[in-house]
């Protein structure tokens, strides 16, 4: 700011932007963590973040709001469905090695294949501990679902309401 001694009024220098500003949101810092942590599961509460800031991708109650497929009714409400969890290991079906060398396994939770924890997205290790959905078949690393259940009681993937063991 500079004042001339003549009269009163006050020169204001031109503001010049020295540098660009970017705009970086919430949403962008937490997938820069999910870029930048382990993929062992480490993830997991950034992942927890970015499904709260995002929001479920089918809403649990979509079909309510409309009245569903054969009822005139606002107030119907679409069956609620269960599924048991069941805990198991990991197990080799088959191992076989390709032409460039690499070991390609073939997984199983409790005779259904598998290939890829459901939350944290790591591919599944021979003896693992894990767990499977019964009704929708999803499998899950034993700590990545025993850490979701403990916010919510639904299937990861398809919402699907899951019965926990009381002894487990």
């Amino acid at each position: 700011m500079h004042r001339s001694s003549s009269d009163s009024s006050v020169d204001l220098a031109p503001v010049t932007p020295s540098a660009e500003f970017l705009e970086v949101t919430d949403l962008d810092v937490l997938l820069a963590r999910l870029e930048n942590d382990q993929r062992d599961g480490g993830n997991y509460d950034a992942l927890w973040m970015v499904s709260e800031f995002i929001g479920p991708a089918t809403p649990v109650r979509a079909a309510a709001a409309v009245g569903g497929p054969n009822s005139s009714s606002a107030l119907w409400t679409p069956p609620v469905k269960t599924s048991i969890l069941l805990t198991g290991h990991i197990e080799v079906q088959r191992r076989r090695i390709t032409k460039d060398g690499r070991v390609k396994l073939k997984l199983a939770l409790l005779g259904i294949a598998v290939d890829r924890c459901g939350i944290c997205m790591t591919q599944f290790k021979k003896a693992e501990s894990a767990r499977l959905s019964e009704g929708c078949k999803h499998a899950f690393h034993d700590r990545c679902l025993a850490r979701w259940v403990a916010r919510s009681r639904t299937c990861p993937l398809c919402r699907v309401v899951l019965e926990i063991d009381p002894g487990r």
